[in-house]
């Protein structure tokens, strides 16, 4: 049986690339920051009707070398999955040092006990930090370019530490970089990029003409069982996204699947800009009006034969989640 290494695993999308993996019938190792998580881990995975026999578990800290090394002995795969997701302003330090240093630990120790794959759950912040509007798997963000968010620097750096260490080894590596990545969660704690995308919509008295880019949360799942199994992976990152969708597509089919109270209002563009000099909260929003985004995921769609279509769903069942847990109204 083969041995999965996989950080960070009470995770959003580590718990769904677990699932996989022991649907799959690999034997998981997992980490998590204290017992808790463990328990989390346990009761989500069981609550799926999974065997957990095939799964242990390892208190790891992204800032401390102690475990590491043992965690991984004897994995052939490692998913690296765990790093802070704070998407707004925030005290660099709290994001960029545990992303870079963990990602330093996680891949050093996977060298060092011989590991075959490392796949590494990068992001599209790595990718979209400039002027452009149209993407592939070969864009980097560039650090240079003001105004970065602390995120967005985080898994930048983390990413270029990533292939520097990996071309001077004998490991194989890949990186995934999905989209705002949409759907219900299996442990129930809200991810972030449900709380910034469905839940705050609904918290808006107004729909500003602004697209994002979205993906689901099982086919990033998907994306990285495949990455990791492919041969032709090595050496290649994969930009994800199903596809982009306006903030009143959104809302139109959240109200046809009932959820009545979502805003329907199109605030004309001219009227947020204008409120945009005196509301510093808008201004953001502000920037992304009348841009669209152009991705192309050449590499997941003909290297992982890759082709998502559940976001609509993933949508939907989100706010069923929110509506159920008491955090959207109908």
């Amino acid at each position: 049986m083969k041995k999965v290494f996989v950080s960070g695993g009470s995770g959003y999308i580590a718990l769904y690339c677990i699932k996989i993996l022991l649907s799959k019938g690999y034997y998981v190792v997992t980490s998590a920051r204290n017992k808790s998580k463990i328990n989390l881990v346990r009761e989500s995975l069981s609550k799926q009707d999974l065997n957990t026999n095939n799964i242990e578990f390892h208190i790891l800290d992204l800032l401390d070398d102690r475990g590491w090394d043992n965690a991984l002995k004897g994995c052939e795969y490692v998913l690296h999955m765990a790093s802070p997701v704070i998407f707004e302003k925030h005290d660099k330090d709290l994001l960029v040092k545990p992303a870079v240093q963990g990602m330093v630990r996680c891949l050093n120790s996977a060298i060092k006990n011989g590991a075959k794959r490392f796949v590494q759950t990068s992001s599209f912040a790595a990718v979209y930090g400039n002027n452009k509007t149209e993407y592939d798997d070969n864009d980097w963000t560039d650090l240079s370019y003001k105004g970065l968010l602390p995120y967005e620097i985080s898994k930048t750096k983390s990413e270029k530490k990533m292939w520097e260490i990996a071309n001077k080894s004998n490991i194989e590596a890949c990186a995934i970089n999905p989209v705002l990545v949409i759907g219900p969660s299996l442990s129930g704690i809200i991810s972030t990029s449900n709380i910034l995308s469905i839940k705050r919509l609904f918290n808006l008295p107004f729909i500003p003409k602004i697209s994002i880019s979205v993906v689901g949360v099982q086919d990033v799942a998907d994306a990285h069982i495949r990455a990791m199994e492919s041969p032709n992976s090595v050496g290649k990152r994969f930009l994800l996204s199903e596809k982009t969708i306006s903030l009143s597509e959104i809302s139109s089919l959240l109200n046809k699947s009932g959820f009545s109270d979502v805003p329907s209002y199109i605030l004309p563009n001219f009227i947020l800009k204008f409120a945009a000099f005196f509301i510093p909260s808008l201004r953001l929003i502000a920037k992304r009006l009348g841009k669209e985004e152009i991705l192309h995921t050449n590499n997941a769609n003909n290297i992982l034969n890759w082709h998502p279509n559940s976001v609509n769903i993933e949508i939907i069942n989100t706010a069923k989640q929110l509506y159920e847990m008491g955090l959207l109204k109908k």
